[in-house]
């Protein structure tokens, strides 16, 4: 599954990232600049005065690859004997 990585500059000049695990995967330039700048402009997620996503910076799907080196996990599945 590809994640959505919006970038933004908060307020403070601090680089800001909103991950979205759900959204569509054929989103276009337009309509992620758009949902971009009105999450800017609604300020809902302002801390200590100031709103984390105020500047839209960039936007772009990106996909993560768990490769395994060890696990200290019990086997919690039963088996019939």
């Amino acid at each position: 599954m590809k994640q959505l990585d919006m970038e933004f500059t908060s307020e403070n000049g601090k680089e800001k990232h909103l991950r979205m695990n759900y959204a569509s995967q054929n989103l276009d330039e337009t309509t992620v600049k758009t949902a971009m700048q009105t999450i800017a402009e609604l300020k809902m997620f302002e801390v200590d005065f100031a709103n984390p996503y105020a500047h839209p910076v960039q936007a772009s799907y990106t996909e993560r690859t768990v490769t395994p080196i060890f696990s200290a996990k019990k086997n919690t599945e039963k088996t019939d004997a």
